[in-house]
Formats: C-alpha cells, structure tokens, sequence
C-alpha cells in the first residue's frame, strides 16, 4: 500500500526542508513538495505539519543479550526488547557481548541478532569480549567475520580498564590484525571496538599501530572516550590522525571527576575543528552502569538505554553550539559508515528503507517508521 507523509521538516540527515515522502511498502518512492497518492492505488495520507522527519537512529554499540554481572550473578542485566528499541526512535544496532566472556557467549548475541532481524529490525553483531583471549564462536576472530554475513568485526575489547586482560601491545596488534585479515576476505570494512577504561593514553596503541601500518585507521574505533578528560585528550590525538572516535550518549559530566559531558564532548571538537566528521554517538544500551569505588569494588549500577541518542540530540539543539544536521550525523550516517553498512542506514533516500524517527517541535520522539510502518507512538507504545 501507498503511503504519502505530507508537510514534514525533514533532515536525511541534511536538512531538505519542508518535504513530502511518497512510500511503497517498505521503501521510498519520492521525496518532494505537493506529492499526492497515485491515483486507482490504495493509500493513506498522514499530515505531518509541525513534525520533523529524521534517519531511523543507528545505534552501533548495544548490548543485545545484557551486560553487566561485575558485582555478582544478579547485577547481569536481561536481553533487550522489541519496545526498548522501538520507544528510543532505533531502527539499526549493532550487538556486542561486553564484560562476560565467561558465562555470556557470543552465540547468544548472533541468536539474539537474528530474532531482532525477524521482528524488522536492521541488526548486525560484534565477536569478541572484553577480555583476551577474545571470546568468539568458531576459536578465531577472522572465522566469525568470514562465516557469518552480520559479524562486522570484532568489540567491545577493553583496553585501558581494570576489567579487562591489560592487553600487550602484540595482543592488541594481533586482534587488530585479525580482524582485518577476516574483514578483507568477508569483503567487508571491518571494525575493532575499543571499550576504553580510566587508565592514562589509551590512543598511544593505536597511534603506534597506524604508524607501522596505515591500514589499520579505519579499522579502530574507541568508545566512552568522555569518561575522563585525559581519556578524550588522548583520543583527540588518534582524531587528529585521522582516526574516528566514538561518544557515550548521556553522560552529564563531572568538573570534579575529571569527566566531560557527552553533548559537551561534541561541543569541544566542534568548536575546535568545525565540523563533527569520524565523530559517532552510540548508547551503550542495555549493558551495565556500574559506580565503583578507589578499589574497583562495585557500589552501585544502573542500566543503559537507547533513549540517550535522541535525548543527546534534544539536549543539543536547546543549547545551540553544534548545528542540528551535525549532530545527527553522528548518530545516523557516521557510524553506519564507521560500521561500513552498503544499505540506506541512516539515510532518507529514494529507493531507501523507510525507517524514520518522527519528532514532535520540541524534538521528543512521536512515533517509530520501521520498515515503512508505525511500531511505536507517543501515548500508545508499541503499535503491531
């Protein structure tokens, strides 16, 4: 059936203006002014005047099967749901495992990966686990990637945390080799997700790597670098080098632990490089929010949620440093090109999925366009 979204501001993510959308099914027929339904079709026409249409979220770091568990079997956070994605305006992910390599195997994120596939979702996975030796399916990092078309690479790894191995150098280089190894003979760009912990200089292995072979920039993606200042110091470094960095959504920011806000960390590279390029902003979904003490002993966790994405975008836009289009971009078109997805991922475009996010004026999430139906709507949820 046709479906025609009439009068909505539309980013894609560039701002087209005030647009209509014609869709066929799942897909994208034309985005213009003054469409109207195709006559002797059925169709429905939905005026979208004072909405604001953007790109279906690309959320490139969600822990699809849980996290957590470092403060014992009930601190281990459960799989997520269809509504938790949905109500978070996502319509792309990709899963890691996380912390629990031991009891949490990577088979459970590939199963957990294919039944969000089935319920419409565009969803890819990671091999690997914090700890090294990394945790895979078939004993190496390069078969998974080979022999499964949805394993884009290997993450999250920690590095620079005491919850990981302390990885050497050679580990590190090895992993990264691997992955690249697998990712080439996959056709694929390939991804090693770096989980950075509080630790000093995170960037230097990186640096050192690229320096010994350029190849391995792409590759490399460090993740919750505004969690200390020194820790985004560090990974401006790897930035200016040409490499991209990844921001943890809804982080506050903390003067007097030496933490920067997630929209602020976007703001301090904005205003020195003027743009937000190899710059993504993921969630950390459903994986675990511990609070430690001087120790490393857990006192406290909380759970992640998608929701911090659209959040951060809102929470953007009201303080009107970084342009609307720019931020978007890190939560739509940057990582679906970090995670080298061929699809319309984080796109609006003819002959593209219709997966879209409608936004209210003040920018709150109204509804979820998942493969060119309503899966969610403010004040209903879940819409089957």
């Amino acid at each position: 059936m046709f479906k025609l979204l009439k009068n909505a501001q539309v980013y894609a993510p560039e701002n087209l203006g005030k647009k209509d959308i014609l869709l066929w099914e799942d897909r994208v027929i034309k985005i213009g002014e003054g469409l109207t339904l195709p006559r002797g079709f059925e169709g429905e026409e939905t005026d979208m005047s004072g909405k604001v249409i953007i790109p279906g979220i690309v959320d490139s770091h969600v822990h699809i099967t849980g996290g957590g568990g470092e403060g014992g079997f009930t601190t281990r956070t459960s799989e997520i749901t269809f509504e938790e994605i949905a109500e978070a305006g996502v319509t792309t992910l990709v899963g890691v495992l996380g912390t629990d390599g031991y009891a949490r195997r990577v088979e459970d994120v590939l199963v957990k990966c294919m039944a969000l596939r089935e319920e419409g979702f565009d969803c890819y996975f990671l091999t690997g686990s914090y700890t090294h030796p990394i945790t895979t399916m078939r004993g190496s990092v390069a078969e998974d990637i080979i022999f499964n078309e949805y394993c884009l690479g290997t993450g999250e790894v920690a590095h620079c945390d005491h919850r990981g191995s302390m990885l050497t150098f050679e580990e590190f280089s090895r992993i990264a080799a691997d992955t690249r190894n697998g990712a080439r003979l996959a056709g694929l760009k390939g991804v090693l997700n770096i989980h950075l912990g509080n630790y000093p200089n995170p960037s230097d292995y990186f640096i050192r790597l690229c320096e010994e072979d350029i190849t391995f920039r792409p590759l490399i993606v460090p993740t919750h670098i505004t969690r200390k200042d020194y820790v985004f110091d560090s990974c401006m470094k790897f930035l200016e080098y040409g490499g991209q960095v990844d921001i943890t959504a809804g982080g506050d920011g903390d003067a007097s632990q030496h933490s920067y806000g997630s929209v602020e960390g976007l703001e301090i590279i904005y205003k020195k490089y003027g743009s937000l390029d190899r710059v993504s902003m993921t969630s950390d979904g459903n994986g675990s929010a511990p609070i430690w003490d001087e120790l490393g002993n857990m006192i406290g966790m909380g759970k992640g949620s998608c929701k911090v994405l659209l959040a951060d975008l809102k929470k953007a836009a009201d303080r009107g440093v970084v342009p609307f289009e720019e931020v978007l971009k890190t939560m739509t078109t940057t990582p679906a090109a970090a995670y080298g997805l061929k699809n319309s991922a984080g796109r609006i475009v003819e002959n593209g999925t219709a997966n879209f996010a409608v936004l209210d004026a003040d920018l709150t999430l109204a509804r979820t366009i998942l493969n060119g139906k309503t899966v969610w709507e403010k004040g209903k949820g879940v819409v089957r």
